[in-house]
């Protein structure tokens, strides 16, 4: 069976789910080259307005596969998370965090169990995060001896402040779907059996909206981390004119003013 399973629903929405629950969904076999050309696949159909990410069985990701690393096999030889350049290292995380923190449409992580090491970088890597109550995010780095990959740190420092992402990345604690709640690491905790159904309903209330301007949104927000007030207004201006080139915005700008709600779906009105 595939290591990551795909459904795209009528809505819209495609559900990416790592499937390996005997191996904690870890990055091993093929699930890293299988995720990378899902998130592909999601990017270029243009029927796929939002993606949610989730993990089979009891966790979301365990991280890499240290298992396989320390057995000799042909699977060490191959994974490039255990190629020790940097070039090997960039690969993994070209497949994994990079293909979600690229992908243009909205992108929910539904954390199910356990998210720790890589595989909390992936999930920081979505725009959004919804945690069962079981979930634990850990980042596990240091128990191991290593610094932190998958974006992690990236994502840390955006969602609190550096002593806050340090004590994480140094202590390594096992953070309860409560705490992370707490941190802003999660938007919303809910019962396990409610998960996906919590899911679907925000991917499909996102797969209403205006995609393109979404996908705007995202770079502009981007793009403002390390600009200036100035450079940052003539960013959003750009985006702006983009968006009136697309032609999404036209229909919507008509149903404001008859005060109805607009269709971004429907291209043809556009």
């Amino acid at each position: 069976m595939s290591d990551v399973l795909i459904d795209k629903q009528p809505s819209g929405v495609m559900v990416v789910t790592l499937n390996r629950p005997d191996k904690l969904n870890s990055m091993g076999g093929t699930l890293t080259a299988e995720f990378a050309a899902a998130m592909a696949d999601a990017r270029l159909d243009t029927d796929v307005r939002a993606v949610i990410i989730t993990g089979a069985g009891r966790a979301f990701c365990a991280g890499a596969d240290l298992e396989a690393a320390n057995t000799g096999s042909s699977t060490r030889a191959s994974h490039p998370s255990y190629n020790r350049g940097v070039g090997g290292m960039q690969v993994l995380h070209d497949q994994m965090a990079g293909s979600v923190f690229r992908c243009p449409k909205p992108t929910i992580a539904l954390v199910n169990g356990a998210a720790a090491g890589g595989g909390f970088g992936v999930a920081l890597a979505c725009d959004f995060r919804i945690a069962s109550e079981k979930a634990i995010f850990v980042s596990a780095f240091a128990r191991i001896g290593l610094p932190g990959d998958n974006g992690v740190t990236y994502g840390l420092s955006r969602l609190m402040s550096r002593s806050e992402a340090l004590e994480i990345l140094m202590l390594s604690p096992r953070i309860t779907a409560a705490e992370a709640k707490e941190l802003g690491i999660v938007r919303s905790v809910v019962a396990p059996d409610d998960l996906m159904a919590a899911g679907l309903a925000f991917a499909e209330q996102l797969a209403d909206g205006p995609t393109e301007a979404f996908a705007i949104m995202k770079r502009n927000l981007e793009y403002a981390y390390n600009a200036t007030y100035a450079a940052s207004l003539e960013q959003e201006a750009a985006g702006i004119s983009t968006s009136y080139l697309i032609g999404e915005n036209k229909s919507a700008i008509q149903a404001f003013l008859d005060k109805t709600e607009p269709d971004f779906r429907n291209r043809s009105h556009s």
